[in-house]
């Protein structure tokens, strides 16, 4: 049985990857010491991609995405939380809340499922894969707004008062990959090998993808016994003028909506995580990113990357103003491979890049099914310290959706 998971884990690392689609799948503790403590944490509505039922969209939440109807632009009523994440309930007593102590630090883990190893597979999209946004409030709603969330602030006076900008971190944590043979992967992998919980071998290579994490440091004004919320917003949109498709450019958000436990350290942090979950679910790496205390993001001021106009006709409140505790802008949005010209007036037709989830099946211990959706790589002049992907696969398939929500599919091949 044992060679036959391991054969399994190597099958599901080299699963081809499909681009777009992340989101926070475990969360952990770290101590003093940079190391993961206590149980497992997770988000609201978990469904982890080895459960029954699991598709693209049951974690997915692509803001505005096919969710607006074909706009490629935000606006004031755009849902910040998946459907199944807008009310404070875990899906199932096996995926419980993190209990987090106040003041700790929490790593929040994602697979960067090509973003970061292969950074070229889209114009106009920023460096370091863009940036992870995390905010925190106690008083979540369940209609809460991206909009409305956007405008908080480092010291809570921004927008209308209801939560606090808490961190921003780089995408790219600076480590994480996926296991493919781009020049990112390959040193990634020799630098920090990975494997499967349970699969550890001494002195051999890794075999098994890294999550990339945010990391956050839990208020230490949180109260204990009670929750604390957490929205992981990643902000990933795409210049003005990069993509022909896209002249006016793109706004595209991915959100995971959390909440934790808050509990004294010798509850939180006193547990051994228990391996509960099929391969896949879980991995081996015991230690959190070295600069888990003092992350930093290139793009520090969450409006300045925003691209449509939601924030330009009206004051951007305290998010904007360096007195009102938000961070500084660090000017423009840094972007990867970018022509920048003016952009045409008018939202486009097309709502830009399609997406869809691998489906990863474990109905028993000996069978693995992969099912997946892959994309040709797209490769613009590479830029001096990020080398140009080699392509993922010589096939893909997109689906592509038309304003009036029409939609059709085409075939690629190199």
């Amino acid at each position: 049985m044992r060679n036959i998971l391991r054969t399994a884990v190597v099958g599901l690392a080299a699963a081809p990857l499909a681009l777009g689609h992340t989101w926070i799948e475990q969360m952990r503790n770290v101590n003093d010491k940079g190391e993961y403590v206590g149980e497992y944490g997770y988000p609201r509505g978990m469904v982890g991609k080895t459960d029954p039922g699991f598709n693209g969209n049951s974690m997915n939440w692509e803001l505005p995405g096919s969710n607006l109807q074909g706009n490629v632009f935000i606006n004031e009523s755009t849902p910040l939380c998946h459907p199944s994440q807008r009310k404070q309930v875990q899906s199932s007593d096996k995926y419980p809340r993190l209990q987090a102590v106040p003041g700790g630090f929490i790593a929040m883990r994602y697979m960067e499922n090509g973003h970061v190893s292969l950074p070229n597979n889209q114009k106009g999209k920023p460096k370091k894969a863009g940036t992870v946004f995390i905010y925190g409030t106690t008083d979540p709603k369940e209609d809460e707004t991206l909009a409305t969330v956007l405008q908080w602030s480092q010291d809570g006076q921004g927008g209308n008062k209801g939560g606090k900008l808490l961190t921003m971190n780089d995408f790219d944590d600076g480590r994480c990959y996926e296991v493919n043979s781009s020049p990112i992967s390959t040193q990634r992998q020799k630098s920090d090998p990975n494997f499967a919980m349970g699969q550890v071998v001494e002195g051999a290579p890794g075999n098994y993808p890294l999550f990339c994490e945010s990391s956050v440091q839990l208020p230490k004004t949180a109260d204990l016994g009670k929750p604390y919320t957490f929205y992981w917003v990643w902000q990933w949109n795409t210049v003005p003028g990069a993509d022909p498709g896209l002249p006016a450019g793109k706004d595209e958000y991915y959100t995971t909506c959390i909440d934790v436990d808050v509990a004294s350290a010798n509850v939180a942090l006193a547990a051994d995580a228990e391996s509960k979950f099929a391969l896949g679910q879980q991995d081996a790496m015991t230690i959190a990113v070295s600069d888990f205390a003092s992350r930093t993001a290139l793009m520090t001021d969450v409006m300045k990357a925003e691209v449509g106009p939601i924030f330009s006709s009206k004051p951007t409140g305290a998010a904007s103003s360096s007195t009102a505790g938000a961070p500084a802008a660090t000017g423009g949005a840094p972007f990867l491979n970018t022509t920048i010209s003016a952009a045409p007036t008018g939202i486009p037709t097309l709502t830009g890049r399609p997406g869809a989830s691998s489906t990863l099946s474990l109905g028993n211990a000996d069978v693995v099914t992969v099912t997946d959706t892959v994309y040709v790589t797209v490769t613009a002049a590479p830029e001096a310290t990020q080398p140009a992907a080699s392509a993922v696969t010589p096939r893909a398939a997109h689906i592509i959706r038309h304003k009036n929500g029409a939609k059709f599919r085409s075939m690629f091949t190199e």
